[in-house]
């Protein structure tokens, strides 16, 4: 499965991840969903995945400790991070701390589509960068 995906979505709100999914795939992207930031950690989709999704806020983990991870397995892995939770000082923050981007909640289907081809290299993005 970890080859086959693209995109793995990191929310604890299912109603995102949902739309998250089915906005992606009707774009003929692969994605895969995961609830916490542990299981986002562990899902298989991480080895081979071309961008995360990650959402700020998580109960078990802080999106900034999941960035800062995904940083240490994957150097290079375009990472936006979504939240409900709109300031300057996040948008900064992520930025500043290497996220690929910084899409705020609520969003519309076409800034999702922006933010994820301002992050993929075939879509108009960054390439990731090698160790």
């Amino acid at each position: 499965m970890s080859v086959d995906v693209e995109v793995l979505v990191v929310d604890d709100e299912e109603v995102v991840r949902k739309a998250v999914e089915r906005i992606l795939a009707e774009d003929g992207l692969r994605v895969a969903a995961a609830g916490t930031a542990r299981e986002a950690l562990d899902h298989p989709a991480l080895a081979g995945c071309r961008l995360v999704l990650c959402d700020l806020m998580l109960p078990d983990l802080a999106g900034f400790e999941v960035l800062r991870t995904l940083q240490s397995r994957r150097p290079g892995l375009p990472v936006v991070m979504m939240t409900g939770y709109v300031t300057a000082a996040n948008a900064s923050r992520a930025l500043e701390q290497g996220a690929a981007g910084f899409l705020p909640k609520p969003f519309d289907e076409s800034e999702l589509r922006a933010a994820v081809a301002g992050a993929l290299p075939e879509r108009g993005g960054r390439e990731e960068r090698l160790p």
